[in-house]
């Protein structure tokens, strides 16, 4: 009974002390809640051309998805030879929110969407993260700057972990290596304890067990401001309409979409006469020293009022023209549009190819010397000009990242 009083204090102070770390932990925690907490976001699949294969776990069947499908973290995506697609992700997770990101996916791929977290609450200051895992294949990824609290996407290989900034990259993994390539703005790729990081036309390659290569300069590009981050008009671009200085003939102007610059050709509501409105950049430079050129654009059709290519199949809502020198020299040039309404029996489309609407296609050539021979047409020597432009009555179409990669 002697030690009562003591006992008493014992317990008081106790009780005193968890009392006190109740009211200091309760709003700690309360404030870590609001400032980290974070939601999965779905993504969206767009499938392109052909089907992908969807399996959410290693024990379920795979989902064969030909149009569009949100995608949960957790998810592995695969296109085989004859299919690609697009994984976007929107500024908070609704479809007509600005998207933050997209991954374009290339034929017998293999991508796993690892995460896609949002801060659930606005006074976070968490940034949006992102990772997806490469597992096989090539992919584009296009990052925006368009997030408050910024935008962390990373990507993992088999040999390498990835953080991007804003910008465009590509990656290509195989068995033994992972190739990754800034087409402009930064990237840092690690690997075994090193890292290196890579800035505009600059890639680095990672093999298995090793760390990164030094930073080299891939590729020429033999377009200038093919990303139209400075204005349209000579020396680089000139805008050209027919017919020539008639103010109906459509608008070629640069536009921000997705945080990178397109450049918009638009004739709308105007009379049901044949136009044309372009952009026209000369190159002027031989390649017969190249082992391969590829050219490359992002295109996208919002609105097209004539069927098809038109009747002759010659009206394109946005389409490209290469002149060049051949081999022999003599002087060629070569065609290529793109249309997404189905034209009528009667009109048969040439030189074209259909692609969905309101979606952001990547073209690019291949190997060009091939392509060329694949259309019946000598190869190049020597690239004289590109054209890129809108045909026919009324359009609304879209261009992006033009590049003539020359290795």
């Amino acid at each position: 009974m002697r030690n009562t009083p003591r006992l008493a204090w014992v317990i008081l102070l106790i009780s005193f002390s968890i009392c006190l770390v109740l009211v200091v932990s309760g709003p700690l925690a309360a404030r870590w809640f609001v400032a980290h907490s974070a939601t999965d976001e779905p993504a969206v699949l767009r499938v392109t051309s052909g089907t992908m294969l969807l399996l959410a776990s290693q024990l379920g069947d795979p989902i064969a998805v030909v149009d569009t499908r949100n995608v949960e973290s957790g998810t592995l995506i695969q296109s085989d030879q004859s299919s690609q697609g697009r994984l976007s992700f929107t500024l908070n997770g609704a479809a007509n929110s600005p998207e933050v990101a997209t991954v374009q996916i290339y034929p017998t791929a293999q991508v796993a969407l690892a995460r896609n977290n949002q801060p659930r609450f606005g006074l976070s200051r968490d940034p949006r993260r992102i990772t997806i895992e490469v597992r096989n294949g090539r992919v584009r990824i296009n990052t925006a700057e368009v997030m408050p609290t910024g935008l962390e996407f990373t990507v993992v290989t088999p040999q390498s972990m990835i953080d991007l900034g804003p910008g465009s990259f590509a990656v290509q993994v195989s068995n033994d290596e992972t190739l990754v390539v800034s087409r402009f703005g930064e990237a840092t790729v690690e690997g075994e304890g090193k890292g290196v990081v890579l800035t505009e036309g600059v890639g680095t390659t990672v093999r298995t067990g090793q760390p990164p290569g030094e930073p080299a300069v891939t590729a020429d590009n033999l377009i200038v401001n093919g990303d139209f981050e400075e204005p349209l008009g000579p020396p680089e671009w000139l805008v050209t309409h027919y017919p020539e200085d008639d103010p109906s003939a459509g608008q070629a102007q640069i536009e921000a979409v997705s945080g990178r610059n397109v450049v918009r050709f638009s004739r709308i509501n105007q009379p049901p006469t044949h136009t044309e409105v372009g952009i026209t950049q000369v190159i002027a430079r031989d390649i017969l020293d190249y082992e391969m050129v590829n050219l490359q654009l992002d295109v996208q059709l919002h609105w097209q009022s004539l069927p098809g290519a038109g009747e002759q199949s010659s009206e394109f809502p946005l389409m490209f023209r290469l002149d060049y020198e051949d081999v022999y020299g003599n002087h060629q040039f070569w065609t290529h549009g793109f249309y997404y309404r189905d034209p009528p029996d009667q009109w048969v489309v040439t030189g074209g190819e259909q692609i969905p609407q309101d979606t952001w296609f990547p073209f690019e050539s291949g190997n060009l010397t091939e392509r060329l021979q694949l259309q019946g047409l000598p190869p190049p020597a020597k690239l004289n000009y590109l054209k890129i432009y809108a045909s026919g009555h009324n359009y609304d179409s879209m261009a992006a990242e033009v590049r003539i990669v020359a290795r």
